[in-house]
Order: structure tokens, then sequence, then C-alpha cells
């Protein structure tokens, strides 16, 4: 897949155009999939290019930055499940204050330039643009009419009887709810980032633990042990137990620490990459007497996940 960091790096269109995606498209859900999925379809039927064009940062980091959401996916995961769906090119537009002037037709001209070639543009039925977001998928419909291309508003999905959306899964993820945010993403969600050293315990607690530092911005599913299964510089995957918390046993900061305990793995995980699924939530987070009380939970949290495991490969093997 080409990535554009910018509209003024684009590469003119062919004769053919590009049928492109728009949207944040943060986290790559099931309903940008739909939107995504039908975009590539139409591309492939009439010899187009499939693109997305998305935005960075998250517009709500810049027009509301103190109650901006976290992430679900950093830049580098988006592009790649934009990738593993079929996507082949990504534009990615700078959101700043100036951009976010501009008006819907300004908007209109700026994006979908004669550079793109659009020939049809996928968007959600909810979709907004241009300044105080006052242009919807009609007024980009009306652009389109004179601009040579068709625009092509879709349904959002729903699960439950509600709108599947990123803010839904950050709500489910702040309450714990990893199984839950997994259904609506299409996939578990992921903490990825470098493996740190630690302050050492883990290996007197007969639970060597990787320190992760993930990718800064990201959400965070709420304080506690859950069930993970982890890949090791992208290639080999271990199940696994992972506690997000601040460990208040034995810390007094308040800071968030993420930790993994690999099951079966041996080896030094100093420096590598590592990326966390979490599939389901074993308890919240507490503070014990003593370490002793704190190893035996331990104990019991890995063999819960162990259980855990090896449930799910039966029920995939079944």
């Amino acid at each position: 897949m080409l990535v554009y960091p910018s509209l003024d790096q684009v590469q003119e269109a062919s004769a053919q155009g590009r049928t492109l995606a728009i949207g944040v498209f943060d986290g790559v859900h099931r309903g940008h999939q739909r939107i995504l999925s039908q975009a590539i379809d139409q591309a492939g039927s009439v010899g187009t290019r499939a693109a997305v064009v998305t935005f960075f940062p998250h517009p709500e980091a810049v027009l509301r930055p103190h109650s901006a959401p976290r992430m679900l996916t950093s830049p580098e995961r988006k592009a790649e499940l934009l990738e593993a769906l079929g996507i082949e090119e990504l534009v990615v537009v700078r959101f700043d204050r100036q951009f976010a002037g501009l008006s819907p037709e300004a908007f209109c001209r700026a994006v979908l330039s004669a550079r793109l070639g659009a020939r049809v543009v996928y968007v959600g039925e909810n979709f907004r643009f241009g300044h105080g977001g006052a242009g919807t998928a009609t007024h980009l419909s009306h652009y389109g009419e004179t601009h040579g291309f068709e625009v092509r508003p879709v349904a959002l999905v729903e699960e439950g009887g509600e709108t599947v959306s990123s803010t839904r899964i950050r709500e489910l993820l702040a309450g714990g709810h990893v199984g839950e945010a997994a259904r609506l993403l299409g996939r578990p969600h992921r903490l990825e980032g470098t493996v740190l050293s630690g302050a050492g315990r883990g290996k007197t607690l007969e639970a060597p633990t990787a320190n992760l530092a993930p990718v800064r911005g990201l959400a965070l599913p709420r304080l506690g042990i859950y069930v993970t299964k982890s890949l090791v510089n992208g290639r080999e995957a271990f199940s696994s137990v992972t506690s997000v918390g601040t460990n208040p046993t034995f810390e007094s900061d308040g800071r968030v620490r993420i930790e993994t305990v690999l099951l079966d793995y041996r080896g030094d995980l100093y420096g590598s990459h590592l990326a966390v699924d979490f599939l389901e939530r074993i308890r919240g987070q507490r503070a014990f007497p003593d370490a002793a009380s704190l190893s035996r939970q331990i104990r019991e949290d890995l063999e819960f996940a162990r259980r855990a495991h090896a449930r799910s490969a039966a029920e995939e093997g079944s």
C-alpha cells in the first residue's frame, strides 16, 4: 500500500481515477469495514485504485484538545489494518486550525482535487465536514455532481440496537468489556510498544513480566487483569495475562503500568516489540497486604488464563 503523508505528495491519478473512502477511521471497526469493503469492491469492478483519505491528528484533538479521545489505533496500526483489507493508497490530511476553518466547498476543493481524480466517494451516512461540521453527505453529493464524481453514503452498522462507533468502543474499554469491544472492532483491542526493564519483582513472585511502553495516546482498558494474546516482534504468538494498573501493592505514584506475563515463554524480551490483544477480563485491580498474597493471586490469574485459552482453542477446533 502506498502511503502519502500529505495531499501535496499524492501522485496524480491515472485516467481511471480513484475510488475514495473518507473518514477518520479510528479503530477500523466493523462500521468502517462496511464503508471500506464497498469502496474496495467498487474499485475492483471498474478498475480504479481503492484509496482512503483520513486525517491526523484526530479532529477532536485540535478542536477540543482538553476532551480529545484516546485513539483506538496508532497511525501505523491503522495503515496496517487498511492494507490488510485491500486498500491500495492511504492519503493522510494534516488536520489543523486552518484546515478546520475551511468551508464545505473549500474542503471539497482541498481534499477532492483534480490530483485525487475521484470517481466514486464512499462516506458514512453521518459524515460531517467543513467549518463547524456544516457539510453533510448531501452537500458532498451536490459538489460531486458538478465535479464529476458520485457520492455513496453508507448506512451505519448496528449491534444490539446501537450504532457501532469508535466512541462506543472506547466506552466499552473504559468499562473493562474487552470481549464486547472486540466484537465491534472485528478483532481484539491491541496495545503495542517496546518492552522495557521493570522493578524486577516478577521473578521474585515467580511470574516474570514484560513491562510494556505502549504507543502514547492509545485507549486503555479499565484497570484490572486480563486474558490476552501477545505477539513478539510480529512473529511469535503466546498466550498471556496482562495487568493494566497502578501496582498499588508496591507503588504509590499512581502511574498506570502495562505488565504482561507470557505463558510458557522462555527468553529475554527486553527491547522487543510486543503487541498485546485483550480477550477477557479476569478481575479488577486491588492492593494486597503482602507479596505472598499477591503471588497466590497471580497463580490463580495464570490458571484462569490457561483455562480460558484452552477453552478458546477447543472452540476454534470444533
